[in-house]
């Protein structure tokens, strides 16, 4: 039996007089790499949004795992297993690689200012520091242990970012854009590594992505949004030869 990790049933935000998301339906099976694809401002991050609790939904459902996560706030919904990555790289970019890693094994525990202030945690943070190090080495990034954050290449930093949404120990993978701003080869090493890091951490992916190349060789199903709502889903085949998808990114009838 397919087990969803992620369903979205009828949901929909409004702001103002605008939906930016209107009556959305979308799963995601254990196991799966999914994208959702639509033009420049269809409604594809805002989804992200409202799943990561920095939105609330003015309508409908959100599931993680069979239950609601609806009005969580985003420290909670980190803590259930979800977690992300931004279009724009959001990196602590002054600090070093270890110690952008080192925060986010923090997110999984609830220390108190008491524990934090006495040391009585100082197994706990060994633990976690131990942790960090065995995370970067298999991620390829303890060589650059040291370095400022900010002062790594621009696809060194992509694969930081998802390194510290590994350290989450997250269920449910959402990348947004991962692609964005990577030349050709690093954008075919992103995709290689993506499913790598699928199978490696039996991860669930959903991404949004403009890099046409890379959602179709690594995604089973793509979901497409143009203004808010669904216009298709499907296979890679089926979204590509589908006319309301080629009107919504050409603008013309897929016939003409």
């Amino acid at each position: 039996m397919t087990e969803n990790v992620l369903k979205l049933v009828d949901m929909g935000i409004r702001f103002g007089g605008l939906n930016a998301l209107d009556g959305l339906n979308l799963s995601v099976n254990k196991g799966e790499i999914v994208a959702i694809i639509g033009p420049n401002g269809a409604g594809k991050t805002t989804a992200f949004n409202c799943i990561t609790g920095i939105y609330t939904p003015t309508s409908g459902m959100i599931e993680y795992l069979g239950k609601s996560i609806v009005g969580e706030e985003p420290s909670q919904i980190t803590k259930k297993g979800i977690a992300r990555t931004f279009q724009n790289i959001r990196l602590f970019k002054e600090l070093s690689v270890f110690e952008n890693v080192l925060i986010a094994m923090h997110l999984r525990y609830n220390d108190n200012i008491f524990t934090s202030t006495f040391r009585l945690n100082i197994n706990k943070e060994k633990e976690m520091r131990e942790e960090t190090k065995r995370l970067l080495d298999s991620q390829d990034l303890y060589k650059y242990r040291n370095d400022i954050a900010g002062s790594l290449p621009y696809g060194i930093q992509r694969r930081l970012e998802i390194a510290r949404a590994l350290a989450t120990r997250p269920t449910l993978l959402l990348l947004d854009e991962p692609a964005a701003g990577m030349n050709p080869q690093e954008t075919m090493d992103l995709t290689s590594y993506i499913k790598e890091i699928r199978d490696k951490f039996g991860l669930t992916i959903l991404l949004i992505e403009h890099h046409m190349d890379l959602v179709m060789d690594i995604s089973e199903r793509i979901y497409v949004i143009d203004f808010g709502k669904l216009i298709a889903e499907g296979s890679a085949k089926e979204v590509q030869n589908n006319p309301r998808v080629i009107e919504a990114y050409l603008g013309v009838d897929g016939d003409a």
